[in-house]
């Protein structure tokens, strides 16, 4: 059976058990596999419906396969697609090889580098790596990076995991009935925007670049009007909404600030402002300029550290990190 063939199998069996998949192709582009229109004249229509979707963890690794713990809530025959399906075309396909050059990649990394990035919340060995078994953590790095996210549970998504992210496109389709897919024309790749992320928080948690269209803050420590300011790094789901500032035990506390919006770049600081309003002793405007400040020397400390660094993944955090300063420029004025 040839890869065209076979592919077709595939989804046939897909659709006898409730899902749809069609118009659709995976082949190589540039952003490495992913899924095409077959014509792109035509619609495409991928659908996982709710029963299909399979919770991260009640997948395992199995003689090297990822496969479906517990199969008593699928379809008959299910688990046995799902093994085949992630063999040929998921995990098996380039998942884990890419997943395991990435984190190898960080693992070589200068340890003084690694500190950084740790300092700066980008980079947790701990948490990222938490077993002792180096195939499982790289089938749930894996996992984390291909997942839809629901009521804090993660669920593996057949077929449609397939697709390949990008900033400016639309998100996952929510169905009625639960499930999640993508549909209408595509003159090219199929593509989807996985969430709300900044460049470097996208290529940690990832594996890949993408010029993402804003910048949240890193970790970073300043004293602002003679009282010590943390900023906790990260942000994504509510970036639209004004950051959490609370002065307490004699320090002031900031959590997960929107600092750059290339489409919008009047509301990062609009945001602050209203954060920040009835603190005593904080100059909002003058905050939000500090931290910025220091977001912008903290990345030109990485990229000082990167000099000299050989390797792929060493050229894509420079590249993180050049994308980083891009997004966080984009603040002007507010409204």
């Amino acid at each position: 059976m040839d890869s065209t063939e076979a592919w077709n199998a595939l989804l046939e069996e897909f659709r006898s058990f409730g899902g749809r998949a069609e118009n659709v192709i995976q082949r190589d582009g540039p952003l490495g596999l992913g899924l095409f229109p077959i014509d792109p004249s035509q619609p495409v229509e991928l659908v996982v419906p709710k029963p299909l979707l399979v919770p991260a963890d009640n997948v395992e690794l199995r003689n090297g396969d990822a496969v479906i713990k517990d199969d008593s809530a699928f379809p008959n025959g299910y688990a046995d697609w799902f093994r085949r399906y992630q063999a040929r075309y998921s995990w098996g396909a380039e998942g884990e090889v890419s997943v395991t050059r990435f984190e190898t990649g960080l693992q070589q990394m200068p340890e003084s580098l690694r500190q950084s990035l740790q300092r700066l919340n980008l980079y947790q060995l701990e948490q990222r790596l938490p077993g002792t078994d180096w195939r499982e953590n790289m089938l749930r790095r894996f996992l984390n990076s291909r997942c839809l996210g629901r009521q804090g549970q993660l669920l593996v998504m057949p077929i449609v995991e397939l697709v390949n992210h990008a900033p400016s496109a639309a998100n996952w389709e929510t169905r009625p009935d639960g499930g999640v897919g993508v549909s209408g024309l595509r003159e090219g790749e199929i593509l989807v925007k996985y969430s709300n992320a900044d460049p470097l928080r996208r290529l940690m948690g990832y594996g890949f670049n993408a010029p993402e269209p804003m910048a949240f803050s890193l970790k970073v420590r300043l004293q602002h009007r003679g009282q010590p300011v943390l900023v906790q790094g990260g942000g994504g789901r509510h970036w639209f909404q004004p950051a959490g500032v609370e002065q307490q035990e004699g320090r002031l506390l900031v959590k997960q600030p929107l600092l750059g919006f290339r489409k919008g770049p009047k509301l990062p600081k609009s945001l602050f402002l209203v954060a920040c309003k009835g603190l005593n002793n904080v100059e909002p405007a003058e905050l939000f300029e500090q931290i910025q400040q220091a977001n912008t020397l903290a990345l030109v400390g990485l990229l000082r550290q990167l000099e000299g660094v050989v390797g792929e993944t060493a050229g894509q955090l420079r590249n993180g990190c050049l994308d980083q300063l891009d997004a966080l420029s984009h603040h002007a004025g507010h409204r």
